[in-house]
């Protein structure tokens, strides 16, 4: 007979088994549930000029790409409309804003938006960086061919804050001295496909959109856009802006630099940074590019132009500037004067001290810095600044097939200076050089110098191998010319090199140094004052 205590022994046995199991399992899970809880999601407002469906298809890849390269965020997509963005903006509802340049523009006169790259829109399977408007109708309209024709015409665009569905025809007309208020009506319909499916269904005369849309559109099987026309840029802007007719669409205004990613002010400079990165090295053939109908992203262009189009117009942030004059703001704001006049005294000296105190820890944030990333005796970068920017070119000449090259310098004799003539003339020495070795490199190469008399420079865009080893040449003879001191004679030392390519030799910067390193033990054991390629 088995006792009720064995049974009760055996049942306690395996609850504690079970427990523990389920113990162990919670805490082997807990690693990935806080991986999971550290991840933090960023919006980004796209502008939504087609509708939410097409925002969505067009950039959702985008999202998944920046989420894939930078998997400790979640990068989700949110539609906007022209009214929903500002808001947005205030509201800290998204992170990130990928809109039109206009918008751009006159939003970052009152929340210091900044733009941390231009997309590369794809065209007829080319890049291109600017867009414009186009001012259409229809073809069997004979009676409307240029701007003036538009007088006592139904007009619809897209938004009064759309720049290619409405400014950039409106600077137009503002330069010819026509005024919408000359139409027969003037609607806007919040889409650029609305627009053309209300010139294509006659509800209207003439549409205003960006350039692309009725290429677009007719590629999507839409329309047919033979049935349509656009007026022509007039001819004395065409010819002022020096504009070609190569251009590739319809277009009937300047053109403007396209669509901006935008970094909102809360979002911290390191993250700005590392999305700016990932959105260069996108590729053109990605998924992401592909989607989004892009051949990839380029540095932020310059949107003066677009600012010079709202400044003409009086428009955006620039309707609020020219309201207002100085009478103006004194008469509404006076009981403000007298307030501010009762606290400036005491402020001057308290501001004069911070700003005093501000300037002493900026120099010294500035001389940490510079001591952190440059030699402090020669101002060269030191090893960790090389090592930043060679790989950033190691990067780019991945992506675009180019060539580089990694040498290993060494001083021949140095030790000898230091023991014969002391270490300030060593010093002086290596400073002299130094600024011979920058003088024969160009802007965009790399030099620094590592340790003791040992110097490292990348030769970034090599044409061939003939020019680098003339450069090594000039080298080894610039770093042989006498130096003078404050000794009576002058000194002399000269330098040994060692050289590996970019991808020749290797792919990685690391391996690029280990290389060069050996070729310059071999340029010393050949008698010193020469070069050596890795082999």
């Amino acid at each position: 007979m088995i006792s009720v205590r064995t049974v009760e022994g055996e049942l306690g046995y395996f609850m504690m088994k079970y427990m523990m199991s389920f113990i162990f399992a919670i805490v082997c899970s807990m690693p990935c549930i806080a991986d999971q809880l550290e991840t933090e999601e960023l919006k980004i407002g796209v502008l939504s000029k087609r509708g939410p469906d097409m925002v969505y298809k067009r950039w959702s890849s985008l999202a998944d790409y920046l989420t894939n390269t930078l998997p400790q965020y979640q990068f989700k997509i949110t539609p906007l409309t022209f009214e929903e963005i500002e808001p947005a903006v205030v509201g800290r509802q998204i992170d990130f804003l990928l809109t039109n340049s206009g918008m751009f523009v006159n939003l970052s006169f009152t929340y210091d938006l900044s733009a941390i790259a231009t997309l590369k829109r794809k065209i007829l399977g080319q890049a291109y960086m600017e867009f414009g408007s186009v001012v259409f109708t229809k073809v069997d309209r004979t009676e409307i061919i240029e701007y003036p024709h538009l007088v006592s015409q139904r007009v619809a665009a897209v938004n009064e804050r759309s720049l290619g569905g409405w400014i950039g025809a409106l600077r137009e007309l503002d330069s010819l001295d026509i005024s919408s208020e000359s139409f027969l009506s003037l609607d806007f319909l919040g889409t650029h496909d609305a627009v053309v499916y209300a010139v294509k269904d006659n509800k209207t005369d003439v549409g205003i959109v960006r350039t692309d849309t009725l290429e677009r559109m007719a590629a999507e099987g839409k329309i047919d856009l033979t049935n349509f026309k656009a007026i022509p840029l007039p001819i004395q802007i065409k010819t002022a802006k020096g504009y070609s007719d190569n251009y590739p669409l319809m277009l009937s205004s300047r053109l403007y630099p396209e669509w901006p990613m935008i970094r909102l002010p809360h979002v911290p400079d390191n993250l700005a940074e590392r999305v700016s990165s990932a959105l260069l090295l996108l590729p053109a053939d990605s998924k992401a590019a592909v989607e989004a109908k892009i051949m990839g992203w380029t540095i932020p262009k310059n949107y003066r132009e677009v600012d010079l189009a709202f400044s003409q117009l009086k428009q955006g942030a620039y309707k609020k500037l020219t309201n207002y004059s100085i009478v103006d703001v004194i008469e509404r704001y006076w009981k403000y004067f007298f307030i501010v006049l009762f606290f400036i005294t005491t402020m001057i000296v308290t501001t004069l001290y911070i700003l005093r105190l501000n300037k002493d820890l900026k120099r010294s944030q500035a001389k940490l810095k510079t001591l952190a990333t440059h030699d402090n005796l020669t101002r060269l970068p030191n090893r960790i600044l090389f090592s930043e920017l060679a790989n950033k070119y190691i990067a780019i000449a991945k992506r675009e097939n180019r060539n580089a090259i990694v040498m290993f310098m060494d001083l021949d004799r140095f030790k000898n200076v230091n023991d014969n003539y002391g270490h300030d003339v060593g010093d002086h020495l290596l400073k002299e050089i130094a600024g011979r070795i920058a003088n024969i490199l160009r802007s965009d190469d790399v030099i620094a110098r590592i340790g003791g008399d040992e110097f490292l420079v990348m030769l970034w865009n090599v044409e061939s191998i003939t020019n680098a080893e003339e450069i090594m040449r000039r080298l080894i003879q610039v770093a042989s010319l006498p130096i003078q001191t404050n000794k009576s004679e002058p000194v002399e030392v000269g330098c040994s090199i060692g050289a590996s390519y970019f991808p020749q030799h290797d792919d990685q910067l690391d391996g690029l140094i280990k290389k060069a390193d050996i070729a310059l033990y071999q340029a010393k054991n050949k008698g010193r004052g020469t070069y050596v390629i890795y082999n």
